[in-house]
């Protein structure tokens, strides 16, 4: 399977905004400001699909992303407008309504992608590390890369206690963690929570083992108690 095209279309989704507002800048400090904004919006999704951290909306922030560029384009362009004036028009290059046709086609992009988490909402995936908040006084040692079977993904984390806790020590403390951060009973002993937010309806879920633990994604309906 051809991985290349997937990472070609993934790195233009992130630098079409770029390319809008460097056709429309026309002043130092708002051309700065708004790319920096933009930087910040581009490494958040970057920082999502290479596991640097996690957060409960990331396909909200994936869908959105054309939409939260788009605005900020916009403030930059109604910012310039009021430090300079109206856009001095050019009869054979208008690069305002360049990039508003491709912030357009950048948004519907967003909506397929929206579209797209619901197709797979009830898919097996492999869930982050990140996702399983640890104590203080708990680290991750190990995650292994996970597997996936015919209707599950899982993944092994292995702990460490900082203070030499125990391994039924750090597993409560892991437990308290977990219900602290809305972790319910699932079926099997396991904890389970929603895997993300509006968009992305999947469930994670997670089997304690002293400093093991498995974190798996199963169906979204298969982690039900």
């Amino acid at each position: 399977m051809l991985v290349w095209p997937w990472t070609l279309l993934g790195w233009l989704y992130l630098l079409v905004p770029f390319v809008c507002w460097a056709a429309v800048v026309r002043t130092r400090a708002v051309g700065a400001a708004v790319f920096a904004v933009l930087a910040g919006l581009a490494g958040a999704i970057v920082g999502l699909e290479s596991e640097w951290f996690f957060v409960r909306f990331t396909a909200e922030l994936e869908a959105g992303y054309p939409f939260m560029a788009a605005l900020a384009i916009l403030v930059g362009v109604l910012g310039e407008t009021r430090l300079r004036g109206p856009r001095p028009k050019n009869r054979f290059v208008d690069p305002v309504s360049g990039a508003a046709v491709a912030i357009c086609v950048h948004s519907v992009v967003g909506m397929v992608i929206a579209f797209a988490y619901q197709l797979v909402v009830y898919d097996s995936f492999l869930p982050s590390a990140a996702e399983v908040p640890l104590p203080p006084g708990v680290t991750l040692e190990h995650a292994d890369e996970g597997y996936c079977g015919s209707n599950f993904c899982s993944r092994t984390l292995t702990l460490r206690s900082t203070g030499g806790l125990p391994a039924s020590e750090v597993e409560t403390r892991v437990r308290a963690a977990l219900a602290a951060d809305g972790w319910t009973p699932g079926r099997g002993g396991a904890l389970v929570h929603p895997h993300g937010w509006l968009v992305d309806r999947r469930v994670s879920e997670v089997f304690l083992g002293g400093v093991t633990v498995e974190l798996s994604g199963a169906e979204g309906a298969a982690t039900r108690p």
